[in-house]
């Protein structure tokens, strides 16, 4: 089993009259959704990213497991209660057409989508896993022994400019585009959904985060911050600060992970 400790911060920013951030921590799940759209249209799309992640995953978990329950004599696998990695990404397709069916049914919320990103404990080859799933430029970042490195891959224009050798990483960094989504849900009726599963090993801390830490924040000031608070909830108080500090000219919203004990199957 995977015990894990976990704490969230948000702040709407200094420039921003709204907040278009939505986050999610719920057992063994954790997501991070930064909204786009009119109107209402940024914080409705990540409100239902998280709400439909949430309840897709556990209406998943409880038709493979909940049946079992029934027979008396049927063996249940140890880590059942928990989602696959494929109910996982299931999850964020079927987010995915709800809010694209929500943008069209309305001209306040058309054109309304939202990035999205999670990790979350999973059953994997018969044991617990840790995932991650991501869509659009949110990220999921892992703090461990060897250093403080970057999980997700951005869905974003000039990312795309950068792997197909088009620019550098540099000037991708200062490019009119940089913000400029290649990917999102909400916007075509079937999105590509990046997943990994990965180890899960005592000591790592994982932070989910929107671009409102991202673009104001340096990666070498995050890790810092990981590093100096041992209490996620003050980390996570501290990164949202920062942010602030420099700036705060977009929402900014983290969830710190921590992963606190494995205990062997």
């Amino acid at each position: 089993m995977i015990r894990l400790e976990a704490a969230q911060a948000t702040d709407t920013g200094r420039r921003r009259e709204k907040n278009e951030d939505s986050m999610l921590v719920e057992g063994g799940l954790f997501a991070v959704a930064d909204g786009l759209g009119g109107h209402q249209g940024g914080e409705v799309a990540s409100a239902l990213a998280v709400e439909v992640l949430a309840a897709q995953v556990r209406s998943a978990v409880e038709a493979r497991t909940g049946g079992r329950r029934r027979h008396r004599f049927a063996r249940r696998p140890r880590h059942s209660r928990v989602p696959t990695v494929e109910e996982l990404v299931d999850a964020v397709d079927r987010a995915n057409e709800e809010i694209l069916a929500e943008s069209t049914s309305s001209d306040e919320l058309a054109g309304m989508g939202t990035t999205l990103c999670a990790l979350a404990v999973v059953e994997h080859e018969h044991r617990q896993a840790l995932a991650v799933v991501n869509v659009g430029d949110s990220r999921v970042y892992r703090c461990d022994e060897s250093g403080f490195h970057q999980m997700t891959e951005d869905h974003t224009v000039v990312q795309e400019m950068v792997k197909a050798g088009i620019i550098t990483r540099e000037e991708a960094e200062v490019h009119t585009y940089r913000h400029h989504l290649s990917r999102a849900l909400g916007i075509e009726p079937k999105v590509v959904i990046d997943d990994w599963t990965l180890e899960p090993v005592s000591g790592h801390r994982y932070l989910l985060c929107s671009d409102g830490l991202t673009n104001e924040v340096t990666d070498r000031d995050i890790h810092a911050i990981l590093l100096q608070f041992e209490s996620p909830e003050e980390a996570a108080d501290a990164l949202v600060n920062l942010a602030l500090q420099h700036g705060g000219s977009d929402n900014v919203t983290v969830v710190i992970v921590d992963v606190a004990d494995v205990a062997l199957p």
